[in-house]
């Protein structure tokens, strides 16, 4: 009868123990939960993040498109110039070619 008794404890505190090992699993189970329930909602965040351009670098983006296509030389004046020298037509003004020549030195 006494074995019976102390069995009976025993079962009781493996009972006990089983309950205890359950709530800690439960408690493991729902911090983990939270924890990916905070990690979605930090992505979602990201998510909403945005950029917003200033009027200026609208500016910019505008002129830079509008350079890009437009053509940066007069293309009848290369072909004039083409032209002229294969005819042997071409006279070179040496007093402004000097002036030029100088006045790009002086803005280096």
């Amino acid at each position: 009868m006494v074995n019976n008794v102390n069995n009976k404890s025993v079962s009781g505190n493996n009972n006990s123990v089983y309950q205890s090992q359950n709530q800690k699993l439960e408690q493991a189970k729902q911090d983990s939960v939270a924890k990916s329930s905070q990690q979605s909602s930090s992505s979602k965040s990201a998510e909403k993040d945005s950029v917003a351009l200033t009027p200026q670098a609208k500016q910019l983006k505008d002129l830079q498109k509008k350079i890009s296509e437009s053509e940066s030389f007069d293309r009848k004046k290369i072909d004039d110039i083409k032209k002229a020298i294969a005819g042997g037509e071409y006279k070179i003004n040496y007093d402004k070619l000097a002036e030029k020549l100088s006045a790009f030195e002086f803005d280096l």
